[in-house]
């Protein structure tokens, strides 16, 4: 108890908005979208200029924002924004003081909305997240780069427990970190690409994922790390939570 009166009595008097001054500017460029646009056409995407946060959004950075918003702490919580496994890993104080400062997980789109829109922020859309995900550390595009597609690793055999912070992650070339690291990321538009398998023998969500089958639509059927996010984000509902489901904000220029 007096480990959590230490924490709100903390997190009121510093921390109350600091999560804003962790914002990168991001200039503005253009990227190639793994699917094909409404006209079938391989357009490139121009993204306009915005911030985006350095950090994942954090535990600690969560209490903050529940202590000053009710509604989402664990006991209001409403099953239409959130399923039951909402804020799972903070079952007890301890483990809150051992994830502080590790990325918040087991938040819904809802709450990760409603956390950036506190703010003064939102949540990225899918061409910026993709936009800033496709760069290497040295490079803008990091497809370039010896060792990107390594990251495919980080996707299947990550473990939350596999890192101390999130400033222990590295960073990329816009200066943002942890982007493939550990945890799928919320985005404003998760739910605005509908895969589908356009082979005649059809076919479902599975064999696009499992057997190569991204090569219908893929611009670029090597990137098949951002086909793993695509296809992840289709399976989506706003109020699912998972333990390795988290988010960052974005703000615009």
């Amino acid at each position: 108890m007096l480990k959590f009166l230490f924490f709100y009595i903390f997190s009121l008097i510093f921390c109350t908005g600091c999560f804003c001054r962790c914002m990168v500017f991001i200039p503005n460029g253009n990227y190639i979208p793994l699917f094909k646009d409404s006209n079938l056409d391989y357009l490139e995407r121009q993204v306009d200029s915005f911030y985006l946060s350095k950090y994942h959004v954090t535990n600690f950075d969560y209490l903050v924002f529940i202590l000053n918003n009710p509604f989402w702490d664990l006991l209001s919580k409403k099953d239409i924004f959130v399923d039951d496994t909402y804020l799972n890993c903070w079952n007890n104080i301890d483990n809150f003081v051992i994830y502080a400062d590790k990325p918040v997980v087991n938040v819904s789109w809802f709450s990760s909305d409603a956390f950036c829109s506190f703010y003064n922020s939102r949540l990225p859309s899918v061409d910026e997240w993709e936009y800033v995900g496709a760069a290497g550390v040295k490079t803008i595009n990091g497809k370039n780069e010896l060792g990107y597609f390594n990251l495919i690793n980080l996707y299947i055999n990550s473990d939350l427990n596999d890192i101390s912070t999130v400033f222990d992650m590295p960073c990329n070339f816009f200066g943002i970190c942890g982007m493939h690291f550990l945890i799928w990321e919320w985005v404003h538009d998760f739910n605005s690409v509908i895969l589908i398998n356009t082979d005649a023998e059809g076919g479902g969500l599975e064999e696009l994922l499992y057997c190569g089958a991204t090569s219908t639509n893929a611009i670029d059927p090597a990137d098949y790390i951002a086909f793993l996010r695509f296809a992840f984000r289709n399976t989506l509902d706003a109020n699912y939570t998972m333990n390795k489901l988290g988010f960052r904000c974005a703000k615009n220029k």
